[in-house]
């Protein structure tokens, strides 16, 4: 028995002749079908970092933070809660330095710009000392 070919096949066949693989062009049998997803897992679980949890823990009051529970903590979240209570008792003893590094490793360092509002010109010995304690600055 003969098949006889319609004109969708014909268009089909022009089509698939017509297409050329390459570059963001799979083949036709490796495409998704229409309604697939290609992530149907969806979008990776995003790492919650000891940033994320710095920031949660700096917009509770003193009474939330005596509410967690410690011993269920992750390391970060333990972290992030030492640093958090210690800076908002005042103890800045290494806290605002780890804040610092923390934030500069998380987020990127901020850039950072040296603005002179007066007049005067900087001697070249006022200059080195500016660009000293802007590599002692930077260095920690």
């Amino acid at each position: 028995m003969v098949k006889k070919t319609t004109t969708k096949d014909k268009k089909l066949a022009a089509e698939q002749r017509e297409y050329k693989v390459g570059n963001k062009k799979p083949p036709k049998e490796h495409q998704f079908k229409p309604g697939e997803s290609g992530n149907p897992k969806g979008p990776p679980v995003r790492r919650i970092n000891l940033w994320v949890w710095f920031c949660k823990y700096m917009t509770l009051t003193n009474v939330e933070l005596a509410k967690l529970d410690r011993k269920t903590l992750t390391q970060a979240q333990q972290t992030a809660l030492r640093l958090v209570k210690n800076m908002k008792a005042g103890k800045y003893s290494g806290s605002e330095r780890l804040a610092r590094h923390v934030f500069d490793r998380e987020e990127g360092k901020a850039v950072e710009h040296l603005v002179i509002e007066n007049e005067n010109t900087l001697t070249d010995e006022e200059c080195e000392q500016i660009r000293e304690a802007l590599l002692k600055n930077a260095n920690g």
